[in-house]
């Protein structure tokens, strides 16, 4: 049980890291209008650091956004089947979630591992290691994954209610 409060608390603060990330992103953009309206110069950085941001926060919300039920998802198959033939859908597409989350786990842990191991380096208008950039998505897959796992097993914070009419995003 600790492990799911554990868990639960580490999607809050992915989500709450996202929210003030995305919230950054905003105020960025306004500053970066405001300074090239004003003829003030421009922030070569600036726009990198929206990029790293945007990419970040979104791989890092993503866990949270799956347990909320706010990922976008095209259900017009699971609305007509009705929730009895729905159910072994979204398991289905739970156990496709799951392998696509241990690929990011494999694979963008091992991307990022190389990074760190060969000391590559981003370069743009700052000097950033690449195991930096890189290490969102082994971290995203490992809560996407748990996530998944607790969906599959029938936890009921993992999935707190089937009507996929409540569930449905698109």
């Amino acid at each position: 049980m600790k492990r799911r409060a554990l868990h639960g608390a580490l999607l809050e603060a992915s989500g709450t890291a996202a929210g003030l990330a995305y919230g950054a992103i905003a105020a960025l953009m306004v500053l970066d209008i405001a300074i090239r309206s004003l003829n003030l110069g421009t922030l070569a950085w600036l726009t990198e650091l929206t990029e790293y941001l945007l990419y970040a926060a979104t791989f890092v919300a993503a866990a949270w956004t799956l347990r909320q039920g706010a990922h976008v998802r095209v259900d017009m198959l699971v609305l007509k089947l009705g929730p009895a033939r729905a159910r072994p859908v979204q398991r289905a597409t739970d156990a496709v979630g799951l392998a696509v989350a241990a690929v990011f786990v494999v694979f963008g842990g091992g991307a990022a591992w190389e990074a760190w191991r060969t000391g590559a380096v981003q370069y743009k208008a700052w000097a950033t290691p690449e195991w930096l950039l890189l290490l969102p998505l082994p971290l995203a897959g490992l809560l996407l994954g748990v996530e998944f796992v607790l969906r599959l097993r029938g936890a009921p914070e993992a999935a707190p209610d089937f009507d996929p009419a409540k569930r449905a995003s698109l």
